[in-house]
């Protein structure tokens, strides 16, 4: 693919309410850059034209081009290593952010980012700073821009996708009689990565109003219109990644929709597709997702079961999500089974086939006599509260039942906004920040979440006992837990490709409700909950605690993090794979995983010496538990994020890795090739030089100690 298909700038675009061009060309220094991914290399905003990062300007602050003078950005940074407060001086001499026609901007067009939705003259405060700056506000289909006037002494510039917006709220009174001239009155946005802004009005002609009304219809389409949400036209159609794939691949299907095969992940583990003696994969029992519709079409389920009682397990699961195979160990035949709680109600009915599946799942582990383990991610009180809306928990005499304590997603919904509410306190107040932090309880529900799926990697790895992990409907906690567990018992879920397979087999496959949890084009908030983002959160702690373990980096969490959020792809806009089915999503979007596969040396982790099979047991005490600062502190006035330090330091590190490999190889070629001819003149007879040849041989000796000692020393 040509990279000039990327280099379109913004004067291509097509206002609807201007006629006047806009004239936005790449610019290679940022200013008070905090990266967002939105692709790969020269797929994205503000990235070198060497395509050699993925970022995105956020919130520029520079000087003004008009005035020689430098500025400062002041900013703080609290707590868990960060530094207290920074002030960094910009230099004169420094590329300055620049407005409009007379200045280019570092900001690119992505393919299929054609029209401007909406254009106004507007001012804009940075947080929690008196100071405001007169502008315009420039929406796309895929994001919202501010640029300020180039008159004023320092120019801003703001850039976030709309799918990363996730309120915009009213600010100042109603009745403009009643309010001094000093007083904030506009509109506040408040987005789903942290970041936070406020754009004043004037309070004549409406004008909050017309703003809100028509920012609302664009970021929240499904809020203020009813679009039939089965027809893909109109439902991508409400989405960028619609016009993005129609730009860059119109008439393909992108790899990144066949990297996950259900049937070969499943025959990786060990189990045969035919006639094998404990489990079987059932290509017929879910077709056309009859049996559960919230399920894959594949399950792999006991071979010694009926199939024929099925029907009736599923009646008595919430959402017909029956126990069946996420994970197998061919050595000790242990396996992690998922489902959704049983519907016991306040009777503490049974199901007779229900308790047989459950008996088969346990005889399947033919080298254990052990009860099936069944882990409730839920706290008991909540499963006992849940039998009065016709669900609970197993009380059977051949299962022993343990719950685990993991809150609801209301519950980590609430302490993410704590801990959005803390972080935007810290940017400018540090007195409370290590109380808000803890009063936000967002560490706790991680070392949670850890904690129970250290729980199940010991019970599948040291007692060698199955398991069958749920929680109420089994899509969230349960999704948690089985997909950490994985990483820690499976090496190949911790290599770049096998963690992407991972987030689609026990993520997307198995039904987690992307739509709704992140809330894509909604503004309703109920069904809200970080629970994905809890997993990546999870999966970061294990890269700090094994940094050699793992193929890939923190890049690709964040990667990850921001295009769960940026509604660029399909890959996370819907809530099964029945939908993805139904609604064609690899033919009207592009995969999230396309890019990084494309870029993956982006992705990779110069470190990733450990490639055994050796089984993960994360250290879960608090101490160990640590903020993932690279990305919600990214945002913080004075935060240097090592994000990009790292990634370049691991470019330079994974080529000299590559050199040193290299040169070793062909020493090591060059050392046989000279043993053999030795041997050859040896057994001919011929006469040779001592000298030459114990000088050729300590040279060569010393070139392979040489590029060893260097290779040791980039290992450690």
């Amino acid at each position: 693919m040509s990279r000039d298909v990327h280099r379109e700038s913004m004067n291509n675009f097509n206002r609807s309410n201007s006629n006047d061009d806009i004239h936005l060309r790449p610019m290679a220094t940022l200013i008070h850059s905090k990266p967002t991914s939105h692709g790969a290399g020269e797929m994205s905003f503000g990235a070198p034209d060497d395509g050699s990062s993925i970022s995105s300007s956020n919130e520029y602050v520079a000087p003004s081009p008009y005035q020689n003078t430098s500025s400062a950005i002041a900013g703080a940074s609290r707590g868990y290593g960060l530094d207290r407060y920074q002030t960094t001086a910009i230099q004169d001499q420094q590329s300055t952010v620049g407005h409009t026609n007379e200045l280019s901007l570092p900001i690119k067009s992505l393919p299929g980012e054609d029209d401007i939705k909406l254009r106004e003259e507007i001012t804009y405060r940075i947080q929690n700073r008196p100071i405001t700056y007169r502008g315009e506000l420039i929406v796309t289909k895929y994001r919202l821009m501010f640029i300020t006037k180039p008159s004023d002494s320092v120019q801003v510039l703001v850039d976030v996708p709309l799918g990363m917006i996730s309120q915009i709220e009213k600010i100042g009174g109603q009745a403009r009689s009643n309010m001094s001239d000093g007083a904030a009155y506009g509109i506040e946005i408040t987005c789903k990565d942290l970041r936070h802004f406020f754009f004043g009005n004037t309070k004549e002609q409406n004008q909050r109003r017309n703003l809100l009304d028509q920012l609302t219809r664009l970021v929240f389409p499904f809020s203020i219109s009813k679009a039939d949400i089965t027809n893909p036209l109109q439902f991508f159609g409400a989405f960028f990644a619609l016009d993005y794939k129609k730009k860059m691949c119109p008439n393909t299907i992108d790899e990144g929709w066949t990297l996950y095969s259900k049937m070969k992940d499943y025959t990786r583990m060990g189990i045969q597709q035919n006639s094998d003696p404990h489990w079987t994969i059932n290509a017929e029992i879910n077709k056309n997702y009859a049996l559960c519709d919230t399920y894959p079409d594949i399950l792999v389920l006991p071979s010694s079961f009926d199939i024929s009682r099925l029907q009736r397990v599923a009646d008595f699961r919430s959402r017909n999500r029956i126990p069946v195979l996420s994970w197998y160990s061919r050595e000790t035949y242990a396996t992690i089974t998922r489902s959704s709680q049983p519907l016991t109600g306040l009777a503490n009915r049974t199901c007779d086939d229900d308790i047989e599946l459950l008996h088969k799942i346990a005889d399947a582990n033919v080298n254990q006599g052990f009860k099936l383990v069944i882990l409730d991610a839920r706290p008991k009180v909540n499963a006992m509260a849940n039998m009065a809306n016709g669900g609970g928990y197993e009380d059977y005499p051949n299962c022993e039942l343990e719950f685990h304590n993991i809150q609801n997603i209301h519950v980590m919904r609430e302490s993410l906004r704590k801990l959005h509410a803390a972080i935007r306190n810290a940017s400018h107040e540090d007195k409370t920040w290590f109380s808000d932090l803890e009063n936000s309880n967002w560490l706790f529900h991680i070392r949670a979440i850890l904690t129970a799926a250290i729980r199940l990697v010991s019970l599948i790895h040291n007692e060698k006992r199955s398991v069958l992990v749920h929680c109420s409907d089994g899509w969230d906690r349960t999704a948690q837990l089985t997909s950490l567990a994985m990483l820690m018992l499976d090496a190949h879920y911790r290599t770049l490709n096998g963690f992407m397979i991972l987030i689609e087999k026990e993520w997307i496959s198995f039904g987690h409700k992307f739509f709704l949890r992140i809330g894509h084009g909604d503004k309703s908030d109920s069904e809200r909950s970080p629970v994905f983002l809890q997993f990546l959160d999870c999966t970061f702690q294990l890269l700090q605690q094994f940094p050699s373990a793992f193929e890939f980096n923190e890049k690709l969490l964040v990667t990850i993090a921001d295009n769960l959020y940026s509604c660029q792809y399909g890959t996370f806009l819907l809530n099964s794979d029945k939908l993805r089915t139904d609604m064609k999503v690899s033919e009207y979007t592009m995969s999230a995983w396309t890019p990084i596969l494309r870029e993956r040396t982006l992705y990779l982790n110069p470190s990733y010496t450990d490639k055994s099979d050796k089984v993960l047991l994360p250290n879960n005490s608090t101490r160990h538990i640590k903020l993932w600062k690279n990305y919600y502190c990214r945002y913080m006035p004075g935060y240097r994020s090592t994000l990009d330090v790292l990634t370049q330091r691991y470019t330079t590190l994974l080529n000299l890795r590559k050199k040193f490999t290299d040169e070793f190889n062909h020493l090591r070629q060059d050392g046989e090739l000279q043993a053999q001819s030795s041997s050859r003149l040896l057994s001919g007879a011929l006469y040779q030089n001592p000298v030459s040849t114990a000088a050729t041989s300590s040279t060569s000796a010393q070139s392979k100690s040489n590029v060893a000692q260097a290779t040791a020393t980039f290992m450690t």
